[in-house]
């Protein structure tokens, strides 16, 4: 297959890249920092920019020349953010929404109409189970992932008249750098949320680092393509994480809040 990955240049994008290109697909990756490089043996690699639709335009343009079409679009391309809320700045918050949102769908308007010219094309989006609860600190990359996930809910619809299918994908914690690549809220030293916030980030950053390969990403993304049909939603990751959302499904809003006070300790 003719697989197209954005963010494949780090964490779990390039851990899919790697891993499909070794079971002989034709990858091509994206990334911010990449020189063009067509390769039929290896992975290619296109310079795109998600937050500019000119940049995103011409490397798909240029992937479509090189491998003719488009049998599935990965996208991988996103940034965590921490910090309490009130501390957010609307140009913060717009920033991490450009690359986990508006990038999404900057790539989507330019590979929708090639799949729909071809009848046919698989869409799988990364996004996070930090998306199925507002988790403390953690708030506002929750909801650009929640927002992810509700948009492709309706595209999964639009899009199957065409013959194209649509996914999320809901990693847990894996090992990967994203807790050093947060986008990060300023917390002065006499804030009152100081000191949960330095023990929430310092778990985070500690639960990352134990977390598990995120090769294991990658081989639930060569299942799903497995499929005769693709379901909207699939979800990978440690039992407790994956857990979180069927128990927020089942107990009333408030207890679930109390469940979360305990178990982030505030």
């Amino acid at each position: 297959m003719n697989i197209l990955i954005t963010g494949a240049t780090s964490g779990i994008g390039k851990a899919i890249a790697e891993y499909l290109s070794g079971k002989g697909h034709q990858v091509v990756g994206f990334g911010r920092r990449v020189e063009d490089e067509l390769n039929k043996s290896a992975i290619s690699w296109i310079k795109m920019d998600v937050t500019n639709q000119l940049s995103v335009d011409d490397a798909i343009d240029k992937a479509v020349d090189f491998a003719g079409n488009i049998d599935v679009l990965i996208q991988c391309a996103g940034r965590g953010a921490i910090g309490p809320i009130e501390t957010f700045k609307p140009e913060d918050i717009d920033e991490v929404m450009q690359l986990n949102v508006y990038g999404i769908q900057r790539v989507n308007s330019a590979v929708l109409p090639i799949m729909r010219k071809q009848g046919n094309g698989r869409l799988i989006f990364i996004s996070s189970l930090a998306a199925e609860a507002g988790l403390p600190y953690n708030g506002i990359y929750s909801a650009s992932k929640a927002a992810l996930d509700v948009m492709t809910e309706s595209l999964c619809m639009e899009v199957k008249q065409f013959g194209i299918e649509a996914c999320v994908l809901q990693p847990g914690d894996f090992k990967t750098d994203v807790a050093y690549n947060k986008k990060q809220s300023i917390v002065d030293a006499n804030s009152p949320y100081k000191e949960q916030f330095d023990r929430i980030s310092k778990t985070t950053v500690e639960n990352v680092e134990n977390a598990g390969d995120p090769i294991r990403v990658a081989q639930k993304v060569e299942k799903i393509l497995s499929k005769k049909h693709l379901k909207p939603k699939y979800r990978i990751g440690a039992p407790i994480e994956l857990i979180m959302p069927k128990v927020k499904n089942i107990l009333p809003s408030r207890w679930f809040q109390k469940l979360m006070l305990v178990y982030f300790k505030l």
